[in-house]
């Protein structure tokens, strides 16, 4: 019964941090900024507030990085991102800073987040080395054009 009602939320994703295949383990609340959070053999960290941030050398290391964006490029925050791999969800995250870095491992990769109502999905391909860079940007949201 405890699993269907996890595979009932699931699309919605309440505000959970969660690192593994088949619901596993979870935290209640939103990731900490700058700091790494690691389960199995997953790392995710939200970060990208300042100009100090989003420099840090720890963070090129992450294979991937989604970066969520408003209607001028300006960042935003307060995302529910939901990576998913052969449509399973492997990672779903409540990120209050414009990045969210995985740890993931090689592969294709669908990308969801939802910020104020709004879904943007992409597609993303974490390779062996390097970083991919996702940028989901709603053009509805953030300051409006002049």
């Amino acid at each position: 019964m405890k699993a269907k009602i996890a595979a009932s939320v699931l699309p919605v994703l309440i505000p959970v941090f969660m690192l593994s295949s088949a619901y596993g383990q979870e935290t209640a609340g939103p990731l900490p900024f700058d700091s790494p959070v690691t389960m199995r053999d997953m790392e995710a960290v939200c970060t990208g507030i300042g100009a100090d941030a989003r420099t840090d050398p720890r963070w090129p290391t992450y294979p991937l990085r989604i970066e969520l964006v408003g209607r001028a490029g300006e960042y935003l925050g307060e995302a529910l991102v939901t990576v998913s791999k052969g449509g399973e969800a492997v990672i779903g995250a409540r990120c209050g800073g414009p990045w969210l870095l995985l740890k993931l491992p090689p592969g294709a990769y669908d990308v969801t987040a939802e910020v104020e109502g709004r879904s943007m999905m992409s597609r993303a391909t974490v390779r062996a080395t390097g970083q991919a860079r996702v940028v989901l940007r709603f053009p509805d949201l953030g300051q409006p054009t002049q």
